[in-house]
């Protein structure tokens, strides 16, 4: 039985000793629950695997499998404390260490683990290399439950992505999604992931209802801040260590599958702060303004280092509207040395700017960054910044008796915009 799930090992003993579901349950389980540990749908504790084991006259170690149940959780353990050192960003060392898991992992033919490799190094690469370990994840994975297949799905359509098929990736995310949840594999770690990348395609391609609905779904799966979730998976790995060293097998299988949903939902924190953007927009639309604040700046603290300087400016925004100028200018000022010259961000920058030398009163200074702003978008494309620095930088050259140049500015904007030219 070696390369089994403890799934598929519990269905192939109990139809050897012809039992149903329903009567390996006994009395303490239903058959409905049997029957998720054998498609992989749910990880059994430590008590059932003793109960199940107990039920089919064996010790709980042949559930594990292998002729070493120290040696697999062992593997399991090293995984995730490489995954550990991928979180960290220690991924030039990390990467080898996961070369040689998976290789490990293929000899004692434990395909499961061998994905799971794959999938990190997957996480890590770009281009050329993440296609392939994709590929590879996939062909490993291929004999699992839904759950784990559904595992490689996320980073599928990030390669999809980087192909220019973001309708693909996104119908690609979207059936899985729907697949999961028709066939009764409703896992809170997987639906998490595929919610979280969901909201993340909606809102990079500017459906904020949809990436707000995703973005709902999601967070009300999720179990803390990635301090929370470092600090449970390490009280797992601890736990598990524990029953290792007492020879408690099953109950060691079931901390370490603990450790790897927490370890999958620490990996999801970028994509994480995109459901705390759209819920943030959502509320501020709503004139929610400490909601919009507070996950703005959780979404700060999780995001990938190149998405932080443009939620900067966003947060920056929304206290500068919240009449918080101080706190505003702050933002703004810790942010500019990181923002690209010549870029849409950088025009939204000018913008905050201009916003915030109106509110202190300094028309010339807002003037200049305003215009800045609106010549900068013009140059770009940027309708969104254009449309929202077009209407001050009008208002202020007009409070400021220059009623021609505000005309002037207008009717070039509405121009850049589309609009024709009488």
């Amino acid at each position: 039985m070696s390369g089994e799930t403890v799934g598929e090992r519990l269905r192939e003993l109990r139809t050897e000793r012809g039992l149903t579901q329903r009567e390996l349950a006994g009395p303490q389980y239903s058959a409905a629950y049997v029957s998720s540990v054998e498609t992989g749908a749910r990880t059994p504790s430590g008590d059932a695997l003793r109960f199940f084991a107990q039920q089919l006259g064996i010790e709980p170690d042949e559930l594990l499998g292998g002729s070493s149940p120290r040696e697999l959780i062992e593997l399991d353990i090293e995984l995730i404390e490489t995954a550990e050192r991928f979180l960290l960003g220690d991924a030039r060392r990390a990467t080898p260490r996961m070369q040689r898991i998976r290789r490990r992992a293929e000899r004692l033919e434990r395909p499961r683990q061998a994905g799971i490799a794959l999938l990190w190094l997957a996480g890590y690469s770009t281009g050329e290399t993440r296609t392939r370990y994709v590929a590879e994840a996939e062909t490993a994975l291929a004999g699992e439950p839904p759950p784990m297949r559904a595992m490689v799905v996320p980073l599928r359509a990030a390669v999809l992505s980087g192909w220019g098929e973001a309708q693909y990736s996104l119908h690609l995310l979207e059936t899985c999604h729907a697949e999961l949840l028709r066939d009764g594999y409703p896992q809170p770690s997987m639906l998490l992931t595929l919610r979280a990348c969901l909201a993340e395609r909606h809102l990079r391609q500017g459906d904020l209802e949809r990436a707000a609905e995703y973005a709902d779904a999601a967070l009300r799966l999720t179990r803390g801040g990635p301090s929370v979730l470092a600090e449970l998976t390490r009280s797992h790995v601890e736990v598990c260590r524990s029953h290792l060293a007492a020879d408690r097998f099953a109950d060691a299988a079931a901390s370490v599958a603990a450790a790897y949903d927490l370890m999958q939902e620490r990996a999801l924190h970028p994509a994480m702060a995109h459901c705390l953007l759209a819920r943030a927009r959502v509320r501020g639309r709503r004139g929610d303004v400490e909601g919009a604040l507070a996950d703005l700046g959780a979404a700060r603290e999780t995001a990938w280092p190149d998405d932080v300087p443009a939620i900067t400016v966003e947060l920056a925004g929304e206290y500068l509207a919240a009449g918080r100028l101080e706190t505003a200018a702050a933002l703004l000022d810790q942010i500019r040395p990181a923002v690209v010259a010549g870029t849409a961000l950088a025009a939204e920058l000018r913008l905050q700017l201009g916003s915030l030398a109106r509110a202190r009163g300094d028309a010339r200074r807002a003037a200049e960054d305003l215009r800045a702003a609106v010549e900068l978008a013009t140059g770009l494309g940027a309708r969104g910044v254009l449309v929202r620095a077009l209407r001050p930088l009008s208002e202020l050259l007009g409070e400021t008796g220059r009623q021609e140049e505000a005309a002037d500015v207008l009717r070039n904007g509405l121009i850049a915009l589309g609009a024709e030219a009488e």
